[in-house]
């Protein structure tokens, strides 16, 4: 593609260079100098423009700057913002992948995981093929990239969305998160239907305050999905929360509702709760199912109500939705049950929010018959207010809890921990730095019917400590401390 056809309908307000440059057959864009090449075009943003001398010893052939720059340096002044200008180069450039697919982004503080490996089971109970976009993996057909983001910068959505189009993927499923509202990532993907799950306290070190936070949210119903170029399309939204009525979009846009405790496009009639599981009865517009699932939580039911939803609005019959959502044995790090030859029940979350925690919590308390015992903590550089309110949580709601080290990145573990403790009551807790120590002594204390959660990290198989990841799975650590497997 030559970059007068790439620059075509942009809003540039200057070309630095004229026409020799226009006629430059274009090989990529980017705003990482790390991946400049010849026939790059290079966005200067305002954390990459520090690099713009690397792009340009990288043969980039133009940059693409809010000001124009000085010398003979090709460049293309943005009259916007060239993030923004970025999406839209990126996805022209592949070609509009997701204008070819079914595009489901699911949005909201906690259930967005959970919820695209629900559906991604009902597209493949329907025999279709689907890729995912997602905290734990960006994966389709053999493909699984481990995810640096929730949702990829706009070049890599646009470069994933081109390669499942590519390999025959009919549907694509994306956890969009609220600092890629804010800038610009899903800008000119065209949506057919996107979901709300909640809205609750978290990333404020980010966003400010909750209505920043809500309206970088609202921004997938108001902005993306609206503007998307898709003739039928969706916003699926729970109306359990608060926060539902700020979501719904106007005409022409078909809104679906649903609930656990009212009326609903989609709703619960029935449910019974067990360590094991859960059995439901749902009605889905009238029409009642079914259905039998090792995922366990009120929680949970919301998310199956709206992956129901996400497979009745694509046409998938009633059998087809029930077979999917039955056939997922469980969600990485989202209550995943742990294996265990003691009479103990075992389960990693990623909980790492107040609500979340508490959600997790309060479901294990509804099912357990033994004690429950909870190892926690918080992540560094993140929000601090939330956390005395999850030793609060922890300690009111757990019987005994170990408070401990999560990804303390540039923070002292220690300080941290002692900002958790403020919140904590009582005296049953103890707090033990080293992570893989706190699990271990949660599970010496565990005895018949007791029930471990070892929250916060979840899927990951890293601790964050300083600048640098070191290997560390919960999961494995558990596994090491029953000694499971091989």
């Amino acid at each position: 593609m030559k970059l007068k056809e790439l620059l075509a309908d942009m809003p540039i307000a200057f070309i630095k260079s004229g026409e020799p440059l226009l006629e430059q057959e274009i090989q990529g864009v980017t705003k990482d100098s790390r991946e400049v090449r010849e026939g790059y075009v290079f966005f200067a943003t305002g954390a990459s423009k520090p690099y713009l001398s690397t792009a340009l010893e990288r043969k980039a052939a133009a940059i693409v700057s809010d000001e124009l720059l000085p010398g003979n340096i090709p460049c293309l002044v943005v009259t916007g913002n060239v993030r923004l200008l970025l999406a839209r180069m990126a996805a022209k450039f592949y070609g509009f992948p997701s204008r070819q697919l079914s595009v489901t982004g699911i949005t909201g503080t906690n259930g967005k995981t959970t919820i695209t490996y629900l559906a991604e089971s009902i597209v493949h109970a329907a025999g279709e093929k689907v890729g995912v976009i997602g905290t734990i993996s960006y994966r389709y057909n053999n493909h699984a990239l481990k995810a640096p983001n929730t949702t990829p910068e706009s070049v890599d959505t646009q470069s994933l969305l081109r390669a499942m189009k590519d390999e025959g993927i009919g549907h694509a499923v994306m956890e969009v998160s609220s600092h890629a509202l804010d800038q610009g990532r899903v800008e000119d993907v065209d949506f057919d239907r996107v979901i709300f799950t909640n809205l609750t306290h978290d990333h404020l070190d980010y966003h400010r305050d909750f209505e920043h936070y809500r309206e970088a949210k609202a921004l997938l119903f108001h902005r993306y999905l609206r503007q998307s170029t898709k003739e039928r399309k969706y916003a699926i939204i729970n109306i359990d929360d608060d926060n539902a009525s700020y979501l719904i979009p106007a005409a022409p846009v078909k809104t679906l509702f649903y609930s656990t405790r009212k009326d609903a496009d989609a709703c619960l009639n029935a449910c019974k709760e067990a360590i094991t599981g859960l059995t439901l009865e749902i009605s889905v517009e009238g029409r009642r199912m079914t259905l039998s699932t090792p995922l366990i939580g009120l929680f949970n039911v919301s998310n199956i109500l709206a992956a129901v939803l996400f497979g009745h609005s694509s046409d998938f019959p009633i059998d087809v939705i029930r077979k999917g959502i039955e056939s997922l044995p469980g969600v990485p790090g989202r209550l995943e049950r742990v294996a265990s030859d003691r009479p103990i029940n075992i389960f990693v979350d990623y909980a790492h929010t107040p609500d979340a925690l508490k959600k997790t919590m309060e479901t294990l308390n509804h099912v357990r018959s033994g004690r429950l015992i909870v190892v926690f903590g918080c992540g560094g550089d993140r929000d601090r207010t939330k956390r005395p309110v999850m030793g609060r949580i922890a300690s009111q709601l757990a019987d005994f809890a170990v408070l401990t080290s999560d990804n303390p990145r540039k923070e002292d573990p220690l300080a941290i921990m002692e900002e958790i403790r403020s919140g904590m009551t009582g005296n049953s807790f103890r707090v033990i730095e080293n992570r893989k120590s706190a699990i271990e002594e949660a599970l010496a204390m565990a005895g018949e019917t007791d029930v471990v959660l070892v929250a916060g990290k979840g899927h990951e198989e890293y601790q964050i400590i300083g600048n640098s990841a070191y290997p560390f799975s919960d999961r494995a650590v558990i596994e090491e401390c029953l000694h499971v497997g091989p």
